[in-house]
């Protein structure tokens, strides 16, 4: 899959919003960030981002048990909210650093 930074979310809505209403088409658009990574790659980012020694390990989906089935790639298509409102999407790293920088500073 690939992580969804709040911010850049509410960027995509308000770019939406901004169009006049009879631009607007209705339908079901996905949007999360760009790139595909686990969630060992966005803890691995994390503690390089904070400069840590923390082992990191691997685990495969079926020895994390929870209720909810979810399937092996669940990686969103965003084309179609680029194309219809020429949303910008941000690579998940990127979004991923900015967020760590602001909540490192405050």
């Amino acid at each position: 899959g690939t992580p969804t930074y709040a911010e850049d979310l509410a960027r995509a809505i308000l770019t939406i919003t901004d169009k006049p209403k009879d631009k607007i088409e209705p339908g079901i658009y996905h949007y999360s960030n760009e790139g595909v990574c686990s969630w060992f790659d966005v803890a691995w980012e994390i503690v390089n981002y904070a400069n840590k020694a923390c082992r990191v390990e691997p685990i495969e989906t079926k020895e994390y048990k929870t209720p909810a089935q979810r399937p092996m790639y669940s990686v969103l298509n965003k084309q179609k909210i680029k194309d219809k409102f020429g949303v910008e999407v941000p690579y998940w790293k990127t979004s991923l650093h900015k967020c760590l920088n602001i909540l490192t500073n405050n």
